[in-house]
Order: C-alpha cells, then sequence, then structure tokens
C-alpha cells in the first residue's frame, strides 16, 4: 500500500487493484494483459519494473510499423542453450497445434527456423488497445489457461500467439536487442579473448532494447541486478548492439571493437536515474 501511496503522489498517476476487477486469481505473468486490458487506455506502453527509459517513452508511439498494426514488440536475445525446464524454449509443436503453419511474418522469425529459443521480450510492449481489442482479449485468456506456461516462457510469446490466433497482422521492433556493460574490457568474468561477458554475471546485467540510427531506447535490467546496488550507482560503460548475435546461456561472445558508447544525452539521462536512486536511499 505504501508503494501505491507514492505512486499516486506523482501528478497524473492513478493506480488500481485487479482483484477488485476481475473475478479470478492472477499471479506474475497472468497479470500483464489483464492490466492492459483494465487500464482503460486505447494507446499504451507496458514496461516491467526493471526497465528504464533513456528517451521520451513518446517516442516508441512515432513508428511506422505501429501506425500499421498498431502493435510493436521488441525482440528477446538471440538466445540458445538458455534452460531445459518446461517454456524456456518455445514448443513448436504446441504452436502449430494452436495456429497451424503461421504467418509468413512469424515464419521469418530466427525461432522458427530453429536459431533461438525465444521470439519477443516483454519488458516493453506497445500496444494499440482500441485497434487490437480482439487479439489482447486472446492474449488474456492464454496466460490465464494453466496449460501455457508449459509451452512458453510467461507471458513472452502469448502477444505474438493471440494475434496469430484471429489472424491480425503484428510487428516487432526491426532493430534486435544490445547488450549492455558496467565493466570495463579488462574486467569481464568470462573467458576468451573475445568475450565480453557473462548475461546472468556482472558483465552484462542488462539488455538494450534498440531504436533509429542504432541507439538504446530503453535498458532492461536483470531482474537480480536491480535488487542489487549495482545499476545505479555507475554510469554503464558501453553497449554491443548485437543485431545479430547469437547468445549462449553462459557466455557472449562479441570483438572489443563492437563496443559503443553511450551519447552524453543518454549519459545525462541515466545520470538522473542515479541521482534519483540517491535521494531515495536518503529519505
Amino acid at each position: 500500500m505504501e508503494s501505491r501511496r507514492q505512486l499516486e503522489n506523482i501528478d497524473g498517476v492513478f493506480t488500481f487493484s485487479l482483484s477488485k476487477i476481475y473475478p479470478m486469481r492472477l499471479h506474475g505473468f497472468q497479470m500483464k494483459p489483464f492490466a492492459m486490458l483494465a487500464s482503460g487506455f486505447a494507446e499504451l506502453i507496458w514496461f516491467d519494473a526493471d526497465l528504464i527509459f533513456l528517451v521520451n517513452p513518446r517516442d516508441l508511439f512515432d513508428n511506422r510499423d505501429y501506425d500499421e498494426t498498431g502493435t510493436v514488440l521488441f525482440h528477446d536475445r538471440t538466445l540458445v542453450e538458455w534452460g531445459t525446464e518446461a517454456g524456456a524454449s518455445i514448443d513448436w509443436s504446441w504452436v502449430h497445434d494452436l495456429i497451424g503453419r503461421g504467418s509468413d511474418y512469424l515464419q521469418s522469425s530466427h525461432a522458427f527456423a530453429g536459431e533461438a529459443s525465444n521470439i519477443v521480450d516483454s519488458s516493453a510492449v506497445v500496444m494499440h488497445m482500441g485497434r487490437n481489442l480482439l487479439p489482447m482479449l486472446v492474449v488474456a485468456q492464454l496466460n490465464h489457461d494453466p496449460d501455457t506456461y508449459a509451452h512458453v516462457w510467461g507471458d513472452k510469446e502469448t502477444f505474438w500467439l493471440g494475434f496469430e490466433l484471429v489472424r491480425k497482422p503484428w510487428t516487432m521492433n526491426q532493430w534486435g536487442m544490445s547488450g549492455v556493460t558496467f565493466l570495463r574490457r579488462n574486467d569481464s568474468e568470462c573467458s576468451g579473448p573475445t568475450t565480453w561477458g557473462n548475461v546472468q554475471g556482472a558483465d552484462l546485467p542488462a539488455c538494450g532494447h534498440m531504436g533509429a540510427l542504432n541507439t538504446v531506447q530503453m535498458i532492461h535490467f536483470s531482474e537480480s541486478k536491480l535488487r542489487g546496488p549495482a545499476p545505479f550507482t555507475t554510469q554503464p560503460v558501453g553497449y554491443v548492439p548485437a543485431l545479430d548475435k547469437l547468445w549462449h546461456a553462459t557466455c557472449v561472445q562479441f570483438e572489443a571493437d563492437d563496443l559503443k558508447e553511450f551519447r552524453l544525452s543518454q549519459i545525462g539521462v541515466f545520470q538522473r536515474y542515479i541521482d534519483l536512486h540517491a535521494e531515495s536511499k536518503e529519505a
């Protein structure tokens, strides 16, 4: 309740309880599409608590694909060897039972070709709810179905699945996911001369959703790293665009020259997060 009170003290912010809107218990991943439906907004941007913006969020609506379909979904890492537990990789036999072969757009994905475990990272979702009410209702039903998470990881893939089920076009952000590092070149915890970091370790605690001109729009932290002191005490050193890189579960291979520096404007935004974090600790 204290967190809600603090949020509602911000001008223009309101909160609501899903338990007072829906007659069933919702947990974890399940809540995301139901919250989007309950928001009442015709157009919205969903973002997880472990994601921060380096641009004005409104910029995400300025997108040709969004104009065409009312959707922008964001790429997950081109990840292989992630895990063996249920849902860690897309169960394509289950998917095909639901939707058949799927759209040409789906078939063009890395995961469909067997080159990645997942398609979407749903830490951010840009959605025109007014234009896409039917597929979003299907997305909610998929998340409410207890069988779904045995075949996909949480809510991530249910967004495009909902659109595929009603045969409605959907679109992905055209840029891939980057790796964001907070350590210098010689601080990598992984072995090998071209290794830039451990996905779950200290060197790449975050991923970046890319935008126009190959710059990072948002940083999505590993949830465990967000709980610790690191994310908002030091500036990120740089990022690796990794548009076509293949990520593995333990280490990510990059050439040293791949590391790009953040722009001064982005450094300024991140410094504001550091300052706010410090202020919150003092309060």
